[in-house]
């Protein structure tokens, strides 16, 4: 068994790596993916020319690290995993800290985790909104001063990876666009409009917007990258793009945060999984 360690992945050791991935996948039912372009640090036990477990390093701020590790199921139960951690500690600074997460329903990577001391700090839940599933919330306020129709929503398009940013005076939201989906971040309302309604309202009419079809006038649109547009003005613009059917919306939020988890409840969004974050 050689064990191997490097800074980057060739096109070869990426398709050895996915491989063994979806067998792992495949025998734990787990979603996770390996951080293949995020982190800065792997290490991997290679076998008869394959890849049979596998670890990586992404550097979060400081001394914090997100760990991601997998082995190919034929091959747990030999201690792979223990070294390939030992040997990733031994390349990081001194006093370094990890933060693993692994699916709530993987009871035996739960297990590992617990085994090295390893101990669970928080879940965090991945949801996703189906588009006929959300309902647009009707949350007239005196408090907030204007309702849902009078938020001046602006769309900001990023064309390099095409990112949506919708912002209005008092808050802001960010979507990664994706064949398949838009992944939700970024969310955050000005802290003295909080608790007012304002944030439920802002939410709900730019999902409106994502989820009625003006989402691919966005996306096909001549208007210019980098520019922050009123909603009306790309609507306008993209006018004679095809609509295409409204994609499903992800986001991830931890469980200790009721009032988003509440929020995005009542807007349609559902719990899909459960990643529980460790520390080491």
């Amino acid at each position: 068994m050689k064990l191997h360690r490097v800074h980057s992945l060739d096109s070869s050791q990426i398709r050895q790596l996915q491989t063994m991935v979806n067998k792992c996948t495949d025998s734990d039912g787990t979603r996770l993916s390996f951080p293949f372009d995020e982190a800065d640090l792997f290490l991997y036990f290679e076998h008869d020319g394959s890849i049979v477990s596998a670890i990586a390093f992404i550097p979060i701020e400081g001394l914090l690290y997100e760990c991601s590790a997998f082995t190919d199921p034929e091959f747990r139960g030999h201690g792979h995993f223990s070294g390939l951690l030992d040997a990733g500690i031994d390349e990081l600074p001194e006093d370094s800290e990890l933060i693993f997460y692994a699916d709530k329903r993987n009871s035996a990577a739960a297990a590992v985790l617990e085994a090295i001391g390893a101990e669970m700090n928080s879940e965090e839940h991945m949801m996703k909104l189906l588009p006929e599933n959300f309902s647009i919330i009707d949350c007239h306020s005196s408090q907030t001063g204007s309702d849902v129709s009078a938020l001046d929503l602006i769309a900001d398009i990023h064309s390099e990876c095409l990112n949506l940013r919708f912002h209005s005076d008092h808050a802001v939201i960010n979507f990664s666009v994706f064949p398949s989906h838009y992944y939700l971040y970024g969310f955050e309302v000005e802290k003295s409009f909080r608790g007012k309604g304002y944030g439920t309202k802002f939410l709900s009419t730019v999902l409106a917007q994502l989820l009625n079809g003006n989402a691919a006038a966005i996306e096909h649109s001549p208007l210019s990258p980098e520019t922050s547009y009123h909603i009306s003005d790309v609507r306008s613009a993209g006018a004679a793009a095809d609509n295409t059917a409204p994609r499903p919306v992800l986001l991830q939020v931890s469980g200790g945060n009721a009032p988003a988890l509440t929020l995005y409840k009542k807007t349609g969004f559902r719990i899909t999984e459960t990643l529980c974050c460790y520390l080491y």
